[in-house]
């Protein structure tokens, strides 16, 4: 206090107080980011390239401090956020837009957190590991003509509907191996002195399908994988708009079938379905033969 006489002393007490009180600000900062707890979660259906709106709950845990005003971004997707001040054993929960790139499993990205102080260059941030994930649908595109396939049970499994019981009667046969029992004609087996049993036509209930050819003619090739990210969502809004419409729709990736539906469950099915679907190399999983090549979605190559 003496040396309050002089202009450069005064100056030099002036800055000193500054700083100490900036250096204590950022003292106090680090040590709110330690006892914060930050999670995050998705409350609705996600779609890539479609904004996505991330629920973060941020929790003060401090028995002593207040949080000041934070900020969280996401490490490696856009969007941010604003906390407001926290209180010592407060729990606020904020809304957190951004934006899947690409379809798939995608798992929480970590939360980077900023308490901001008076002066800009001099900010703490820690970043927050998430657990969990997302899986994101198909990119949303516009419905063009939708291609179905007016299959029965029995086409979508493969099977042409052979051999299954309670069809009509297709003809008598030999017993072989592997046949049912049940199905054994014991009339014609007594008068044949041999097994003789029934083959029979699955009742032809037919019902329609998007099926979605998986193999590519390239597989390793990078452009073929963005087209077939096309074909996806154009397989997707096909399912989508046949279920908009009330009409039953199941779907056909490669060798695997879902059975057809109605209702918002199912179309959520068939669309995780295809979220998860990849790509794989030519003859490394073939459709069903009934399909007809304009009822598939598929991509074909050139030379």
């Amino acid at each position: 206090m003496a040396a309050l006489n002089t202009g450069t002393n005064s100056l030099y007490l002036l800055f000193s107080l500054a700083l100490g009180t900036v250096l204590a600000g950022w003292l106090v900062a680090a040590r709110t980011l330690r006892h914060l707890r930050v999670t995050a979660r998705c409350p609705t259906d996600a779609s890539a390239g479609r904004l996505t709106v991330l629920l973060l709950e941020v929790a003060n845990t401090s028995r002593w401090l207040p949080a000041p005003c934070l900020i969280c971004t996401l490490e490696g997707l856009p969007g941010r956020t604003l906390v407001p001040a926290l209180g010592r054993g407060a729990t606020l929960t904020v809304a957190l837009a951004t934006v899947f790139p690409r379809r798939g499993r995608a798992s929480l990205p970590p939360v980077w957190v900023e308490a901001r102080l008076p002066i800009p260059f001099l900010h703490c941030r820690a970043l927050f590991a998430q657990q969990g994930e997302v899986v994101v649908w198909p990119r949303r595109v516009s419905v063009g003509a939708v291609r179905l396939a007016n299959l029965s049970k029995a086409e979508a499994r493969g099977t042409g509907g052979r051999g299954r019981r309670g069809g009509e009667v297709a003809h008598l046969r030999e017993f072989r191996p592997g046949d049912d029992r049940r199905d054994i004609h014991w009339k014609q087996t007594a008068r044949q002195q041999w097994l003789v049993v029934v083959e029979r036509q699955e009742a032809p209930v037919a019902a329609d399908y998007v099926v979605l050819d998986r193999q590519l003619p390239r597989a390793d090739e990078p452009v073929w994988q963005e087209r077939f990210e096309d074909l996806v969502a154009e397989a997707a809004a096909a399912v989508c708009a046949r279920i908009r419409a009330g009409m039953p729709v199941g779907l056909v990736l490669g060798g695997s079938v879902l059975p057809p539906a109605r209702g918002v469950a199912h179309c959520r099915r068939l669309l995780r379905a295809l979220a998860l679907v990849e790509a794989v190399g030519p003859g490394e999983d073939p459709l069903p033969a009934v399909v007809r090549p304009g009822q598939v979605y598929r991509l074909v190559g050139g030379g």
